[in-house]
């Protein structure tokens, strides 16, 4: 290539210029098998190619240029197929340019987003128009890491601490050309300019990881998480950042500043930068304005202007819809413009023409039309008045050193990417301590177990059959332990890897590579400790040393084996649901394929192959091998005349055993080694493979449909054959005519929806709550992975963390009180600790009165209090959003009401927050599309009205909402608060209308102190006497926030507003006592009524709980039909080994290895369990907390849910194992066989419900429920004739000692064996009945009906165990 033109096309991609020309969207539900075949034999038409679609609609009367129809005439027009989420986006964005995506909830600006980023995969999304960055298809772009994505959703490592996730952030992205101390410094000033310096040595945490029930891990703040997220974006140095509500969370003045810092970095590193936000402030206008900023305006999916910032108020005034205010948020000004008002009918009608009239206005624009030559006058926004955004001298910050500091040059190299993702995940790991402690604790415990069942093995003949049980035991029951615990450790790391690689952050080899690396330290540690306890207590041969050694690396090599395989199955499948079936699936062939457990010559012939392909396989050969090569035990023939007869001894010949009786070789133990690797290195070629196969986006329209979901689905299709939905097209009413009149005040003189809402709500008995002196920390612990580290913790030594700091405040009755404070600044845990919600392990003291009661329990908080927390994230994904709210309106609305009444409510709130477009939509998730963020939060805050509670509380109900739903939302709560309520709400960025709604205001300051609490009218009265003035058309919140914010930017800016915020805790400290108490009634209050603190008795609430959970599962085809079909797919693969069985000798060890392996049907459930329960629980713990229902609601009606689940699988089972492996087979046998089967698969679930219930760790619970389970099933008779009698004792409190019995008793008794004569003769049978075989399990003469009876107790026990776990840690709150 000629050098000059290289030279000018890396000049020409060193930036990336954007263009959307026509872009649009459509999601098309896939048709049925059937009806896609009808479409290829042209036997019906194709709705998306048909004539219609191709039709001209109201949005197409303008004429497009000719280049416009070249690019468009092979593209389809997909305004009248499917679903449209946005249509027809034109958008140009220059590098050194930010463009903004302004619009409602539900616009499409996530959907947008994620279009230009390439992440709307998947054969329901169709798109039509382009997508050009520079010119080029924008695939080449995507694939080689210049775009860079900020997503919704965070996705990091929970026990790194800020610092240390940025600085692997930049070692993995930043050239191999900048040293560390520049890649360091790099990460200093990113914490500056994100104001994240109070919190860089604070690990990252959870989202909601600081209240009961959460279940996560505490960690920092949302706002300070969502800014750790944009910092990793910007430390990755892309030519292109897409940022979807980088704003949501952030306070207003940690918004403007981040905005700023995007700004300057567009400009000084020519970065392309498009975000989406909701509720910008106006200075955010202001400095878009005057730095050539671009934006997109949507409504509904349809355009209301694309272009430059200081363009679009010309352009509104010249549709004629009127011009924005003085003073008036610009950005509020549009954003009411293009949305439809559901404040009364009235509202939306008259909204909703003026809306069409802006789309049909941009429609019908010429499209030579110049928009940048009309620029808004800017002067009359003002910047923010608070101190706090005021720059001080020339200050080093990140957006003046990019470019500087970033020279060109290559990404790091393969062996950087690895020593860094080693590094981070080894630190990450590590502090996960109570994984590694109860994988050790696993480990010395099944050691334990089996050195008692083996314990001190003798040279008899039972001892060498125990001997050939405990290699098969330890190489194939620890592996399998081992498994499930990393299949579950690697399906949540993995999703860090999914979004790291679809940023091209680095690619599968690395990943892989630093997985092996930082977890062979645990993988090296757990199997000597096991292996170590089990061989010195079971008396395995001590003639050399080199057999213990030998026995160590075989199981060394065995767990990092069984660690390849459970990346490899992780890497196919995702989720641990889908991923342990896969894992289990394979794990049993390997496992039947040893021959152990079933006669090698019964194996199908077609199946022999898999032992070679089975590491357990050759895992037992290498210890068997190890163990009995040349080794001879106690011959009786021997000890009485002092020669060894090869005839007389040669059973107790350990050569003789390995070839005859297990068909294994001698001198097995060397070289196959060398194979164990093959496997390890096998496996994680596979794992590569799938990984760089299917690249998953964790963020798109789904996890993606499996084998079962398409199977379902069609199944369903087929069924149900329902009539097709009539699609529509959103926002193309056929009301829009620019004849109606908008008559917008008119509208408003009309009753509202809020005004018929209101006057459905009761007087409730005022509550005022008073806080005195109310002090919150938390101790960390110093402890880390070193001497001084360890000598730390043994002295106790932590360091305490100041959450709220002698915070007094008043929160008077029938009033509106916001709380303002910056991210961190402990609004959330105030919150808590108001309503009881506090983890167990924080410090609290101080005074909280309800009235005149001080600090009431929980139950009587429940009485009086609703709370709507900060995140969405427990609502039930696949449940509608009429669904959803009618279930908490019957759960929670008074029982005297009818059910027409209940849900009549419903509706008037569903208008009232505006879901009625998206009523009939399922809430979704992260994983799931579904309703948007802000629809989520609408739906949040529409659960708690329905109870009409005396005290309403509210975590950020305006994050992630347009500004047109947040001031509605607000209205709301005034009207509430009107009729005699207490609500009090926390709150980011109120809009200038908004805050006049406010009756009070508490500031709260860094470090938890309070800064004011009074009335919201008095606040700048307040602030003026304290020396700040707030300027003219200033919005008031803005201000506060600026003024009362540490900006940590710069030493001096830092030093400067840390003496202006700790003036204004000092003034209100010196002047709260006069304040407060004008806010305190003058006459007694007296106690708390005593109010049932629980909405709902058992017997309204557990039919309502059964059938929402059901509803909700039964959507989730895979994971529902994963429940079901787990234990039969076992029970499959064990039929396809075992069938049919024989009446000979070898059907007899046949018999022994089918009836041992029907344990594993526990397992099954235990897995079940802990894919399904921890999320419905959690759910549970915060409607609980709430007085929502008891604990004994939830358990029988998720038991009742599972019961199907588990009669038809066990079913399954019984038909498989029983039926078709020609076991005995009567009416009796067959119905207790499924009674058995459900026993065990009941038991697992019982299992799991009692440890998931204790401890909200899924892998912790994992490892310790495996290790219980396991040690049960060695103990069932089969693997082991001689139990320990303490071990026996224990033995009684398992099903499987009861179990077992039935199943042989059923299948030996009455049966005789088929031997020849020659068998006879030669001893090679011999036991020649199934009595004989009773005998030798010691399973005869029990009285089965008694053993039966007992069967059951214990199944009932398990249950009955798991739900007093539940009651008792509900009624302790330490959840």
């Amino acid at each position: 290539m000629d050098p000059a033109k290289a030279s000018s096309e890396s000049e020409k991609n060193a930036t990336i210029a954007l263009t959307l020309r026509n872009l649009s969207l459509s999601v098309i539900p896939p048709p049925s098998l059937v009806t896609q075949v009808a479409r290829k034999l042209k036997l019906t038409r194709d709705p998306s190619k048909s004539p219609e679609a191709s039709q001209p609609t109201l949005l197409d009367t303008s004429k497009a240029t000719d280049e416009e129809a070249n690019i468009n005439k092979n593209d389809r027009d997909l305004r009248n197929v499917g679903i449209n989420i946005f249509r027809d986006v034109d958008l140009t964005v220059k590098p050194g340019q930010v463009c903004i995506i302004l619009g409602g909830s539900g616009s499409g600006k996530t959907t947008l987003l994620n279009t230009i980023a390439g992440r709307m995969n998947g054969p329901e999304v169709v798109t039509s128009g382009s997508i050009k960055c520079n010119g080029d298809k924008a695939k080449k772009f995507w694939n080689d890491g210049s775009v860079g994505y900020l997503q919704q959703h965070d996705f990091l490592m929970p026990f790194l601490t800020v610092r240390e996730t940025l600085t692997y952030a930049a070692h993995l992205r930043l050239p191999r050309t900048m040293s560390s101390q520049k890649k360091k410094e790099l990460v200093e000033l990113v914490l500056l300019e994100l104001g994240l310096k109070d919190c860089a040595d604070t690990r990252v945490g959870d989202p909601g990881g600081g209240e009961q029930g959460s279940g996560g891990i505490r960690g920092i703040s949302g706002g300070e998480r969502r800014r750790v997220s944009a910092a990793v974006q910007l430390l990755t140095n892309p030519k292109m950042l897409l940022c979807d509500e980088v704003t949501s969370g952030l306070d207003a003045f940690s918004s403007y500043e981040v905005m700023k810092s995007l700004t300057k970095l567009a400009k000084s590193s020519q970065k392309t930068i498009v975000i989406s936000i909701h509720q910008p402030r106006s200075e955010i206008f202001k400095l878009l304005s005057e730095s050539d900023g671009q934006m997109v305006l949507l409504s509904r999916g349809d355009v209301v202007y694309s272009g430059p910032v200081r363009s679009v108020l010309p352009w509104i005034e010249s549709v004629g819809v009127g011009s924005c205010p003085t003073g008036v948020n610009p950005f509020d000004y549009l954003l009411d413009l293009s949305m439809i008002d559901f404040a009364s009918e009235a509202m939306e009608k008259t909204t909703a023409v003026r809306r069409d009239q802006l789309v049909r206005a941009w429609a019908e624009r010429e499209r030579s039309q110049t928009l940048v030559n009309s620029p808004t006058d800017v002067t009359i926004l003002t910047s923010s008045g608070g101190e706090g955004s005021k720059n001080i001298g020339a200050n080093p910050s990140f957006v003046s050193l990019a470019v500087d500091i970033i020279p060109k040059g290559s990404g790091p190299s393969l062996w950087s990417q690895i020593r860094v993702l080693t590094s981070r995940g080894w630190t990450n790991q590590r502090r996960d301590s109570i994984v590694i402690w109860g994988c050790i604790g696993e480990c010395i415990l099944i050691g334990l177990v089996v050195g008692a069942i083996f314990f001190q093995m003798e040279r008899t003949e039972a001892g060498i059959r125990s001997r050939s049980s405990l290699v098969y035991a330890v190489g194939a029951i620890q592996a399998y332990l081992m498994l499930m615990i990393m299949i579950y450790r690697l399906s949540q790391d993995i999703m860090v890897y999914d979004r790291e690689r679809m940023d091209r952050w680095y690619g599968p080899l690395p990943h892989l590579l630093s997985g092996v690396l930082f977890a062979a330290p645990p993988n090296i540690l757990y199997p000597v400790v096991f292996s170590a306890l089990v061989y010195y207590l079971t008396g395995l041969r001590d003639d050399a040393v080199a057999h213990f050694f030998w026995w160590l690396l075989v199981n060394t090599t065995s767990q990092f084996v069984t660690y390849a395989f459970a990346v490899m199955c992780t890497s196919i499948v995702r989720g641990f649901s889908s991923a342990s079936l896969f894992g289990n699936a394979i794990f049993a062939f390997f496992g039947l394929s040893t021959g152990f457990f079933v006669v090698t010559s019964s194996i199908p012939v077609w199946l022999r192959w898999i032992k070679y392909l089975a590491y357990p396989n050759l895992c037992y050969s290498i210890l068997a091998s190890n163990e009995f090569t040349d080794n001879r035990f106690a011959c009786p023939y021997y000890e009485q005349t002092g020669v060894w007869d090869p005839v007389q001894c040669g059973k107790y010949d350990g050569n003789i055993i390995l070839v005859s009786q297990l068909g294994l070789k001698t001198n097995y133990f060397p070289n196959p080694i060398a194979y164990m690797a093959c496997y390890f290195f096998g496996f994680l070629f596979l794992a590569w493979i799938a990984l760089s196969v299917n690249i998953v986006n964790p963020t798109s329209m789904g996890s993606g449909p499996t084998l079962m979901d398409v199977f379902i689905n069609q199944a369903m299709k087929f069924i149900t054959r329902r009539k097709p939905a009539e699609t529509t097209v959103q926002g193309n009413s056929s009301a829009t005519s620019s004849n109606v009149s908008l008559d917008i005040e008119k509208a408003q003189m009309k009753e509202t929806r809020l005004d018929v809402f209101s006057r459905g709500l009761e007087r409730k008995d005022p509550v005022t709550i008073r806080v005195e002196g109310l002090s919150l920390s938390v101790f960390l612990s110093q402890f880390s992975w070193s001497f001084s580290g360890f000598v730390k913790y043994l002295h106790n030594k932590k360091r305490e963390k100041q959450l709220l700091n002698d915070v007094d405040v008043v929160f008077p009755a029938g009033e509106l009180t916001a709380i303002l404070g910056g991210s961190g600044a402990g609004k959330t845990s105030l919150l808590n600790v108001l309503l009881h919600r506090t983890s167990s392990d924080l410090k609290m003291k101080g005074g909280i009165y309800f009235n005149d009661s001080k600090n009431p329990s929980l139950r009587t908080i429940n009485g009086v209090c609703s709370y709507v927390r900060q995140d969405d994230n427990f609502l039930l994904s696949h449940l509608t959003v009429r669904e959803t709210l009618q279930y908490a309106a019957e759960l929670r609305m008074d029982g005297d009401l009818t059910k027409q009444q209940k849900h009549s409510k419903v509706e008037d709130i569903i208008d009232l927050l505006g879901l009625r477009d998206c009523a009939d939509v399922i809430i979704g998730s992260s994983a799931v599309k579904g309703c948007s963020g802000g629809q989520r939060r609408r739906v949040s805050i529409g659960i708690q009205l329905v109870t009409e509670p005396a005290c309403l509380f509210l975590d950020e109900p305006t994050t992630g909402l347009d500004a047109l739903t947040a001031k509605a939302v607000v209205l709301t709560l005034k009207q509430i608060a009107a009729s005699g309520r207490t609500v009090v709400c926390t709150i980011h960025q109120p809009r200038a209308d908004i805050w006049h709604v406010f009756d009070n205001v508490v500031l709260l300051v860094t470090g938890g102190c309070a800064a004011y609490s009074g009335r919201a009218d008095k606040v700048v009265e307040y602030f003026e006497d304290a020396g700040h003035v707030a300027p003219a058309f200033t919005n008031i919140p803005d201000f506060i926030l600026d003024t009362a914010s540490v900006n940590t930017r710069s030493p001096e800016l830092e030093e400067k507003t840390r003496k202006t915020v700790n003036a204004l805790v000092d003034r209100f400290n010196s002047h709260k006592a006069v304040m407060l108490e004008s806010q305190i009634p003058a006459q007694p209050m007296g106690e708390l009524k005593k109010v049932n603190p629980q909405f709902a008795h058992f017997g309204k609430a557990f039919p309502l709980l059964t059938r929402r959970s059901f509803v909700n599962t039964f959507r989730q085809k895979g994971l529902y039909f994963n429940r079901i079909f787990q234990p039969i797919i076992v029970a499959i693969i064990m039929t396809i080994f075992f069938a049919p069985l024989s009446n000979g000798p070898d059907g007899l060890t046949s018999r022994f290895g089918l009836l041992q392996q029907t344990t594993p049907m526990v397992f099954s459930g235990m897995l079940n369990n802990v894919a399904m329960y921890p999320f419905e629980r959690d759910i549970a713990y915060r409607e609980i907390s709430d007085g929502g229902y008891s604990p004994t609601s939830f358990f029988f009606s998720f038991l009742v849910n599972e019961l199907p689940l588990e009669l038809f699988g066990s079913l399954g089972v019984t038909v498989f194992m029983l039926v078709i492996t020609r076991m005995h087979t009567t009416v009796l046998t067959f119905f207790s066989f499924w009674v058995i089967m459900f026993g065990y698969i009941n038991t697992g679930e019982s299992i799991g419900l009692a440890f998931s219930t204790f401890a909200s760790h899924a892998g912790f619970n994992i490892t310790i429920m495996s290790a219980v389970i396991s040690v049960f099933s060695l103990m069932t008779g089969f693997m082991s004739l001689n139990i320990p009698k303490f071990l026996d004792v224990i033995n009684h409190v398992s099903l499987f000692k009861y179990g077992s019995l039935i199943l042989s008793r059923n299948e030996f008794e009455n049966w005789t064996i088929d031997c020849t004569d020659a068998q006879k003769l030669s001893g090679g049978c011999p036991y020649q009945t199934g009595q004989q075989a009773l005998e030798l399990l010691k399973f005869n003469g029990v009285d089965w009906n008694l053993y039966m009876g007992l069967f059951v107790t214990v199944v009932i026990v398990y249950r009955l165990v798991a739900w007093l776990a539940l009651v008792l840690k509900v009624k302790s709150n330490r959840w």
